[in-house]
């Protein structure tokens, strides 16, 4: 045991030896364009996974190449997810201390999945013909090779067999052509398909019917606001030393799937349908199919879900645990299905209209609510209102198990075979956390017999703020002693370390963007203040990279209605980082303070409510001396487009905004339509985060208040307009609106539409146009002669 401790923690300290950060010679001086546009990330959907022996650690490093393409229909045609573009897999050897980039950058490659027996790697490639494919990594061999011909359509890693020699995997409907495959789920069931271009004897016509003579509001109609049809896979068993494939599952849509820990069976959930007419909440079927005889049956039917479906199998695969959720209010309730009798049982029982008591506050990522099986058949743990719970199936019984003084437990952590995580013997587990004043986030170990909790670690830094769907945190041992997690603050790029269970000396294992080590970033703080309506809101000011303390700066507020943007004060470049043109450092860097206020709403009254949190925000920074009253900007992304103008019609104090992607008329979003035919907009205005609550002929005078274009005659501050011609998500007729109707009225304002783009800008050249153009745009109107202006007194 000494031996076997000593060399992993001098496998460390070569890594970290290796791996010299120095920041002496870092600089105020403007971020390149450019150096943000190709971070390279350790993302993709599983960021990395350590081998069942622990002696090799798989993880994805991505770097927007090309940037993605700007289709909002690219997954359906490639299988290839948004994080999983431009992305290679590397593994490194525990016992050499060796990298090697395993893909060498050819095509896509994402989701590493290590065969039980350790030999093989398997992962997901579009290098072959531009279609997501299974390939292998032969260890033993150091080659890899497609494993099917078979397009999957993934959105989870594949699932290996005990045996090493089968993956279960979803694909493209077998015997469906890719046109036809792409045809029905781009326009959907029910439509009739014209010809692209109309001929003398054929026209080109899609078209769309509703039935009539339905009485009242209509709200029993189909008028779904997304389509299903996306899920539309077969689920496939693949042997990957012979080209041999098993349908288990056809004809139907899969959500997500888990294979028995035997072998089996696989439980699968399946999207059926959404509840109701102007509404975003999906019901799911759950299906169990047996791979011995290939018969299929679905177990429950009808079950709110979120998340793509997601639930957990138990170890011995008779029971499967999920927890309610999607759009719609209500009790988020834990369940347990009895997959031999279909038998559901309800474990907690919280009231109706009280998800935010059994949820975590701002839940980002799918496993957060998903509850996970323990090391005995019958026991399961979830979050719930930010402690973790224990329940047992056996005896219906569920209660809290641990609670952390002003911390959220906000993650749990599986394991490798789906369960909860444990260590010292499966005495313990490990928990993410948050804190909701300081906004840091943490690791806790939480001693299962008695729920006592021990900090591990926990700085101003984020450790889920990547683009992964799981897997932020791995352990190489069962003891602790190989951990792997990624590590963000608003000043450094995410990076992987290792450490022991202790975490007193974290290595930092890559380093994936050494030239950004030159550069001095903007440093992160937060602030408090009072909204209008006397409430304590806080939210996070990034300073000026080259910053003193009696020199006023000036300032570009980051918006986005309806959020908690000051849980983002640790994010690198901010809460949209992901969107280069976004990254916040790019204003920092060039001499402004960017301040990421919490914007908090209510129904009915989303815009005034935006001025009655924000505009309080900005006087606070004001009172700081760091902000310049005669130097003030605004900007906001989709709904925080929509954000930004609100607050352009509320008041004149802002010398320059830029609205991207967003719409000043609800009436208009609501009534949008895509290819497909659905209405994306009704539900967002009727139930979502239009918060109207109700439809356009129910709620006439809140859809014209809480629509900045019928006040666009009070509007003077100046306007760049960003929008995607291609844009499924706010029409871009929506952008034409703001355009036309501010320069009919003789305001200033420049529109940037951009050809072939979609919700967000994609393209490499397209995003490099977007950064300049928001840049300059901010230059031009908030520096000049001003710049050396006034210092607070």
């Amino acid at each position: 045991m000494l031996v076997r401790r000593t060399a992993q923690l001098v496998w460390l300290a070569i890594c970290g030896a290796s791996l010299p950060v120095s920041l002496s010679g870092q600089v105020p001086q403007p971020l390149p364009v450019d150096d943000v546009l190709h971070l390279r990330r350790s993302s993709g959907p599983i960021p990395f996974e350590f081998s069942p022996d622990g002696k090799w650690l798989a993880y994805t490093v991505c770097e927007e190449r090309n940037g993605r393409p700007a289709d909002d229909y690219s997954f359906l045609r490639t299988g290839v997810p948004w994080n999983g573009f431009g992305c290679d897999v590397y593994v490194i050897s525990r016992v050499t201390d060796t990298t090697r980039n395993v893909t060498g950058g050819h095509g896509n490659n994402w989701m590493p999945a290590w065969s039980p027996d350790g030999r093989y790697l398997a992962f997901l490639s579009d290098r072959s013909q531009g279609q997501a494919r299974v390939w292998l990594w032969d260890r033993e061999r150091d080659e890899i090779r497609q494993v099917s011909d078979l397009p999957l359509r993934m959105e989870q890693p594949v699932a290996w067999t005990r045996d090493n020699q089968h993956v279960v995997v979803t694909t493209v409907p077998i015997g469906v052509c890719l046109e036809d495959y792409l045809g029905k789920v781009i326009y959907g069931e029910g439509q009739a398909q014209g010809s692209v271009a109309g001929t003398a004897t054929k026209p080109s016509v899609v078209q769309y019917r509703s039935r009539g003579g339905l009485s009242g509001t209509g709200r029993d109609v189909r008028s779904d606001s997304l389509s299903l049809d996306g899920a539309m896979r077969d689920l496939v068993v693949v042997n990957i030393a012979s080209p041999k494939t098993r349908a288990l599952v056809t004809g139907t849509r899969i959500g997500f799937f888990v294979l028995s820990k035997d072998d089996s069976s696989v439980a699968y959930s399946s999207p059926r349908r959404l509840e109701r007419a102007g509404s975003q909440q999906v019901l799911y079927d759950f299906g169990v199919a047996t791979l011995a005889t290939g018969t299929n049956r679905v177990v429950a039917s009808g079950i709110r879900l979120s998340f793509a479906g997601r639930f957990s199998l138990s170890l011995d695969g008779s029971e499967l645990a999920y927890r309610t959720g999607g759009a719609e209010r209500g009790a988020m309730n834990m369940h347990v299905i009895d997959l031999a009798s279909g038998a559901d049982r309800e474990m907690t029982h919280f009231e109706s209209g009280k998800a935010e008591a059994s949820a975590p506050k701002n839940p980002v990522w799918p496993s957060s609510l998903t509850p996970l099986w323990g090391t005995r058949d019958d026991e399961l743990y979830c979050i719930v209102g930010g402690s973790l719970w224990r329940m047992s199936s056996r005896r219906d019984s569920a209660s809290e198990l641990a609670r952390i003084d002003g911390k959220k437990v906000t993650k749990l952590i599986a394991g490798s075979s789906g369960s909860l995580w444990t260590t010292d013997q499966g005495r313990s587990t490990v928990v993410f956390t948050h804190d909701d004043g300081t906004k840091q986030e943490g690791l806790y170990k939480i001693d299962l017999r008695n729920g006592e909790a021990t900090r591990l670690l926990e700085r101003d830094e984020c450790y889920t703020c990547t683009e992964a769907l799981e897997g932020h945190f791995a352990a190489g041992t069962d003891d602790g002693n190989l951990l792997v997690y990624i590590a963000e603050a608003a000043g450094h790029a995410a990076e992987i370390r290792l450490s022991g269970m202790g975490f007193e000396e974290p290595r930092q294992l890559t380093r994936l963007n050494p030239k950004l080590d030159q550069y001095q970033m903007g440093a992160a703080k937060l602030i408090d203040w009072l909204d209008d309506d006397g409430k304590r809101l806080s939210g996070a000011l990034l300073l000026p990279s080259s910053y003193r303390k009696g020199k006023r700066y000036p300032l570009v507020v980051f918006v986005y209605g309806g959020v908690n943007l000051s849980d983002t004060v640790n994010h690198f470049g901010g809460p949209m980082s992901e969107l280069p043109y976004y990254n916040l450092q790019l204003l920092a860097t060039r001499g402004y303070a960017v301040l990421v206020p919490d914007a908090p709403q209510r129904e009915g009254t989303p815009m005034l409510d935006l001025a009655k949190t924000i505009l309080p925000a900005v006087n606070k920074t004001i009172e700081l001396g760091v902000a310049d009253p005669e130097r003030l900007g605004v900007m906001g992304q989709s709904y925080g487009g929509y954000s930004t103008l609100c607050l352009l019609v509320e008041t004149n104090r802002f010398k320059a905004a830029v609205e991207s992607d967003g719409t000043a008329d609800l009436v208009g979003h609501y009534g949008q339509m895509d290819s497909d035919g659905t209405a994306f907009g009704t539900s967002v205005e009727e139930t979502g985060q239009g918060l109207m609550g109700g439809t356009p002929w129910e709620r006439r005078e809140r859809y014209i208040e809480n629509s900045p274009v019928f006040y666009f005659d009070r509007m003077t501050t100046p306007l760049l307009v960003v929008h995607g011609a291609r844009d499924t998500t706010v029409s871009a007729f929506l952008g034409d609106q703001i355009f036309v109707s501010l320069r009919r009225l003789g305001r200033e304002v420049e529109y940037a539409k951009y050809e072939g783009e979609g919700h967000t800008v994609a393209s490499d050249a397209n995003r490099r146009d977007v950064c300049n153009r928001v840049i300059g745009w901010f230059d031009a109107h908030l520096k000049g002669e001003s710049e050396e202006a006034a210092t607070s007194p």
